[in-house]
């Protein structure tokens, strides 16, 4: 029996899952990856999971665990996770609570799009190098710019298998850079200036997602954000 489950794919996530078991809470964390689930130390009050669900394997967990609610607190961008952990509460009875961050500060210097289809539109009209911070899984709706191989250098996560599907999308050698953040600001101005970046893409990701270190290092090197 567990009082809460927690989808922990963010700083504030693991935040939770820490402070319910250091003030006694029984906590069933679940990660979508090993190295997610590394981020978390079980303990008496917190045992944790690593492994994508599905809808079905949700619904199965909540009914077996019996919690009293389900925090979700998985990126901001995962609407697909979100959609599946909300239906599979639903199916289970079970009490739903979504965590959200604040979002950044707007930039009037920054163009804002809806997707990563309208980024590509727009970045299809540009000239420059483009410096890409929206990971892997959004790396192939830019492959319809014209001379993506040569313009965008992307940075993801360094698991190997990441490695292996942007190599497969023609992103690799110098133009793929695989590093674990948090990044600091002064790192991400040093890459811009390394790639000679015309363009940054990223996601809103709030303050805790390390946005304002991303945009900072666009006003002071001078590219597009």
């Amino acid at each position: 029996m567990y009082k809460a489950i927690v989808f922990a794919g963010t700083t504030e996530g693991y935040a939770i899952c820490n402070f319910l078991a250091e003030n006694g809470v029984s906590v069933y964390a679940c990660a979508a990856t090993e190295y997610g689930g590394s981020l978390l130390k079980e303990n008496e009050f917190l045992h944790v999971s690593a492994g994508r669900l599905k809808t079905e394997d949700m619904e199965e967990l909540f009914h077996k665990a019996a919690p009293e609610i389900v925090l979700d607190a998985t990126h901001p961008y995962a609407a697909e996770v979100t959609k599946n952990i909300r239906k599979a509460c639903e199916n289970a009875g079970v009490r739903y609570q979504r965590v959200l961050r604040p979002e950044g500060d707007k930039s009037s210097e920054a163009v804002y799009v809806e997707s990563p289809e309208e980024a590509a539109e727009f970045l299809s009209g540009t000239e420059g190098n483009i410096f890409l911070t929206t990971g892997s899984k959004e790396l192939a709706k830019f492959t319809v710019i014209p001379d993506y191989k040569e313009r965008i250098f992307a940075r993801v996560l360094s698991v190997p298998s990441v490695i292996q599907s942007c190599a497969e999308l023609g992103i690799e050698g110098k133009h793929l850079i695989g590093m674990q953040g948090p990044f600091s600001a002064e790192i991400n101005e040093a890459m811009l200036r390394q790639f000679q970046c015309s363009y940054l893409v990223t996601k809103d990701t709030g303050l805790a997602g390390g946005f304002p270190e991303r945009s900072k290092p666009v006003r002071d090197v001078g590219p597009h954000l």
